[in-house]
């Protein structure tokens, strides 16, 4: 095979795995882990059962690559931000405000599906694992480099940054079923006071 022959099918094959991937969230968000069939898959994809066979042997391995596909993209824009105060509390009030960000995107909602399945099913927890480790270490570096080298420094840092990134999280969990904005401003204005009093203190 010629080598522009074999880039362009390397093109082609990079463009189905992509639809696959995105057809699969889309679909993860839309119906839930129960209805987020591989037909559906496939056809919101418009792509053949041997092509997502051929990608993906497996459902629940095609579910976690989608949404830690999807994660990978938005979590490392996240990071792209070079412009912070340079006062330590408004420091702290910013990167607060930019770790909250990723409870608010699709991806979270999509993993927290697999999440929530992989309870009762050991096939998905173990394809789930090893993805949401890495993607764990990739949102503690952008954690702190949102609150910078000084701030890292403080002893009370990393236990500062668990407790930030879990309550965030349940705040966000909350709006699953109560979607009003008063109650998350709160809970993020609290969190900037624990942080500064923290850091700070």
């Amino acid at each position: 095979m010629s080598a522009p022959r074999e880039r362009a099918v390397q093109a082609r094959t990079v463009d189905v795995r992509r639809r696959i991937l995105d057809a699969a969230v889309e679909v993860l968000l839309e119906a839930g882990y129960a209805g987020a069939s591989t037909v559906r898959i496939q056809e919101r994809a418009g792509v053949s059962r041997g092509r997502l066979l051929h990608h993906f042997p497996s459902r629940d391995d095609l579910l976690v690559a989608a949404v830690h596909h999807l994660a990978r993209a938005r979590i490392t824009a996240l990071g792209d931000r070079t412009q912070w105060p340079e006062e330590p509390g408004e420091r702290i009030d910013a990167a607060v405000e930019a770790v909250a960000v990723p409870f608010t995107l699709a991806f979270f909602w999509a993993t927290t599906e697999l999440w929530t399945a992989a309870r009762t099913h050991a096939e998905l927890r173990a394809a789930l694992l090893p993805a949401e480790r890495e993607i764990a270490q990739v949102i503690r570096e952008i954690v702190d480099a949102s609150f910078g080298p000084d701030l890292c420094a403080h002893p009370g840092y990393a236990d500062l940054r668990e407790v930030v990134f879990t309550s965030l999280r349940g705040m966000a969990l909350t709006t699953a079923f109560d979607d009003r904005p008063e109650p998350t401003a709160r809970h993020l204005e609290r969190v900037r006071r624990v942080a500064r009093a923290v850091l700070l203190g």
